[in-house]
């Protein structure tokens, strides 16, 4: 039938940028923007493009596995007690999390998101046809016919929670039980601060997709490199999704992803300064906000400002030169709080981006 000039449903049923609104009040501040809310890291990478030879045109100049670069994959299956046909290398965890979707999901079915979550697995599903079904990340799961998995981060973005064992045994059960998959989103596995981080998937491997980032792991955002782990088929599925999207993953990128994964201890250098900053910026901030078992973030409470909706504090934040994610982003049922990353700059900015958030509620 003709559509043209509408658009499709999923060009018009995914959210546009969640800091459109934000940068209207940002735009009128003069001076030194200070960024806490997106998830990043002010720490220098523990291998760049700087150590990548660039003089090989055969490797880094022609196309490059659809799986990934060979030595990237196999470090990654060592690392993790696999064979390389249980990896596949993507464009960051949010291309490896939209494959995986596509290929797990039909058009129709559900997938539930335990939340707060991270905003954009909401709009990858709506871009595959896929409905999101929204739960509290420790309330329980209701399951309909329609359902074909649940999507889970541990440490989760934006509140830092995790997984307890009985909480991991019951998902696990709960989709042997139903036949469902596992979407485990385990990018700040290395930032858990309180208690050790536990894989999803050594409780059901079968059935679980398990995602993570070099950008988070090894502070390495802009080279866009991620991976999934999973059951042989699965991966095959997504390999020829990735295939078909962006063919490959830069090689050149791949090879300062290796470079980070064979660095010893930088994790744990990182781990310690940003469990100081989680400190640091909580003391400070008049806010409430969880204590964040992991991650990088502070789940900012401003309902005492603002009632149920946020957004008009964090536009008085935001003129006041301090953008915050607001919290509808991640879920329906969050319009009164708002996301503060604690790790994207560094601790004299943390401070004074924390005063002038302070000075806003003061005000109020």
């Amino acid at each position: 039938m003709a559509r043209f000039p509408s658009l499709s449903a999923a060009g018009n049923a995914v959210p546009a940028s969640i800091f459109a609104r934000l940068r209207e009040h940002l735009a009128t501040f003069q001076g030194d923007v200070i960024p806490l809310q997106i998830g990043d890291t002010h720490l220098h990478p523990p291998a760049t493009l700087d150590d990548v030879s660039w003089h090989d045109p055969r490797d880094l100049y022609a196309y490059g596995a659809p799986g990934g670069w060979q030595p990237l994959v196999e470090a990654i299956a060592a690392a993790r007690g696999l064979t390389p046909n249980h990896v596949q290398i993507a464009i960051g965890a949010t291309h490896a999390l939209s494959c995986a979707v596509q290929a797990l999901c039909d058009r129709g079915d559900e997938i539930v998101l335990m939340t707060p979550h991270w905003p954009l697995i909401r709009g990858i599903a709506l871009a595959h046809g896929v409905t999101p079904v929204e739960i509290p990340y420790d309330g329980d799961i209701p399951i309909t016919p329609r359902t074909t998995a649940i999507y889970v981060a541990s440490p989760n973005n934006p509140d830092g929670a995790m997984l307890d064992a009985a909480r991991r045994a019951h998902l696990a059960e709960l989709a042997n039980r139903h036949g469902l998959w596992l979407l485990s989103d385990e990018v700040y596995e290395h930032y858990a601060y309180d208690a050790a981080h536990a894989p999803l998937a050594a409780l059901a491997p079968d059935r679980t997709i398990t995602v993570y980032s070099f950008a988070k792991s090894y502070a390495q955002a802009g080279l866009r490199v991620g991976y999934a782990l999973g059951p042989e088929a699965a991966v095959t599925a997504i390999r020829k999704l990735v295939n078909h999207s962006v063919y490959n993953v830069p090689v050149a990128m791949q090879r300062a992803a290796l470079n980070a994964l064979r660095a010893t201890g930088w994790t744990d250098s990182a781990r310690a300064r940003y469990r100081g900053a989680r400190d640091r910026a909580r003391a400070r901030l008049h806010a409430p906000a969880a204590n964040p078992p992991g991650g990088a973030y502070l789940w900012v409470d401003f309902a005492r400002w603002s009632g149920g909706d946020c957004m008009p504090v964090l536009e008085k934040i935001a003129a006041a030169g301090v953008l915050l994610a607001p919290g509808w982003a991640f879920g329906e049922a969050c319009g009164s709080h708002a996301r503060l990353c604690f790790t994207g700059v560094d601790e004299n900015r943390l401070d004074e981006g924390i005063d002038r958030i302070n000075r806003v509620l003061e005000a109020w």
